[in-house]
């Protein structure tokens, strides 16, 4: 999700370009200086160096609206930005050794190795940084994927124009056409999965993390009704420019290939909210990992001698907008345990669409404690670690789940799912209602901050060793 956001993609850049002053520095002063004693002496341990690289950042601020089409400009283009903050910094520089009587104690082929080595280093460092976001974060997996909302006719032109432009880091990966059904068919390759009456239910069998609508004016088609529909599932929604504002949660303009839209987004996280809850997420999940092994040398023999089967279960869950993925536990129930559950749906103690059953006849006798102590859930920080979940966040629905959910419970997959969440931590074992867990886990997205995500880590902490763990 990280590598998504412009910010942070622009934030990467200019630690990419802060890098290349300090290899250009570093190389200007080994080929200058044929003792490196004075070079280090000299020139390392001097305010030379912060100065430029504080040169650098004011450069890059001042040539910052350029940077935003880092990755749409073609390689041409990429050197041209990149000889223009080198000039820029180049006459800030001469500027500040003038200003300070300081040129004179500076050699000058210092300072045109200095910048001549800048100018290419920063060339090669952004080519580099520029291919790897294109084949990472561009590819399928990471890319952003998006739902086309259109009308036959245009369809074409627009799938074309934006899958030419590279830099957009998005793949569209289903169409909703409104004027006609064309369900079923395909538009330059890209399937065509919703019309005018279905669009809301397209979430179920397609992956799509925003919404692209292109309509024109002249159409008659409740676009207001379209839009809320969307925010309401917890999906981004991406207008053409020319639209009215509604009465959303967010709202904010920007690009989206070479369209300018206003973009309806249910929830707004901020680049450096999503970085570190990722980093707390790595850490967390690191340290979860090695309880779990202990835990695993401890009861892995326990589970297997006590019934047959493997020790370890996995169940395909469904992520964040819909991405499924296997979820990891130590194994609590008997291995026929998926099959006899239809037949034990009559037992349901929960009301809606989640199936909780107080003394359900599936579990093994070691699986109860395991799960009294919450202790069959910690092979989930594999989950975490890969990315498919996070520490905090919403349940992670079954699929038999999800192909049953109304539009408005689609948004508690708006983010990842975590091991643990506001849900969790509110007494489940006594909640009976699937509606007041999609209510918690919404109450969660509205109010999320960092602060909640460490209260909920430590209150759960709390509820698994001094009180009643899951069921």
């Amino acid at each position: 999700m990280l590598l998504r956001s412009r910010q942070f993609r622009i934030t990467l850049l200019l630690f990419v370009d802060m890098l290349s002053v300090l290899l250009a520095y570093f190389a200007a002063g080994m080929i200058r200086f044929d003792d490196n004693r004075e070079w280090f002496s000299t020139y390392l341990y001097s305010t030379t160096f912060v100065i430029f690289e504080v040169i650098c950042l004011i450069a890059f601020m001042i040539n910052r609206k350029k940077q935003d089409y880092f990755l749409s400009a073609g390689r041409f283009q990429n050197i041209i930005y990149v000889f223009q903050n080198v000039t820029i910094m180049a006459v800030m520089g001469i500027f500040y050794l003038f200003a300070t009587q300081t040129a004179g104690l500076i050699s000058r082929y210092f300072v045109g190795f200095f910048y001549l080595g800048l100018l290419i280093i920063n060339t090669v460092l952004r080519f580099i940084y520029r291919e790897f976001l294109l084949k990472v974060a561009g590819n399928d997996i990471n890319a952003t994927n998006i739902m086309l909302v259109a009308l036959k006719n245009e369809a074409p032109k627009i799938v074309r124009k934006i899958q030419d432009n590279r830099g957009n880091l998005i793949n569209i990966s289903c169409i909703t056409i409104i004027d006609f059904d064309c369900v079923g068919k395909r538009i330059e390759g890209i399937p065509v999965v919703g019309n005018k009456d279905n669009y809301l239910d397209t979430h179920r069998e397609n992956v799509y993390d925003e919404v692209f609508i292109h309509i024109p004016y002249t159409y008659e088609f409740s676009l207001k009704k379209l839009i809320l529909g969307f925010e309401q599932m917890g999906v981004t929604v991406n207008l053409n420019i020319d639209m009215y504002n509604l009465d959303t949660r967010e709202k904010t303009i920007r690009s989206f290939g070479e369209y300018s839209v206003i973009s309806y987004m249910p929830v707004k996280f901020g680049w450096l909210e999503l970085f570190l809850k990722r980093l707390m997420d790595i850490v967390g999940s690191i340290v979860g990992l090695f309880i779990c092994f202990i835990c695993f040398l401890i009861f892995g023999p326990v589970i297997k001698l006590t019934s047959p089967g493997p020790v370890f279960f996995s169940q395909t869950r469904v992520g964040i907008n819909g991405r499924r993925f296997k979820i990891y536990k130590f194994r609590s129930m008997y291995q026929d345990a998926e099959k006899r559950k239809a037949e034990l749906m009559k037992d349901n103690e929960m009301q809606g669409l989640m199936f909780k059953m107080e003394n359900d006849p599936r579990i093994t006798p070691v699986g109860r404690f395991l799960r009294k102590s919450s202790i069959d859930e910690l092979p989930q920080f594999l989950n975490v670690l890969k990315g498919d979940m996070s520490l905090v966040g919403t349940r992670p629905p079954t699929v038999d789940e999800y192909e049953q959910y109304e539009a408005y419970h689609m948004r508690r997959l708006s983010i990842r799912p975590g091991i643990t969440g506001l849900w969790q931590v509110s007494g489940r074992s006594d909640i009976s209602d699937f509606e007041e867990v999609v209510r918690l886990d919404l109450k969660y997205i509205d109010q999320w901050s960092l602060l909640l995500d460490i209260r909920l880590i430590f209150m759960t902490v709390g509820i698994v060793l001094f009180r009643k763990g899951a069921r």
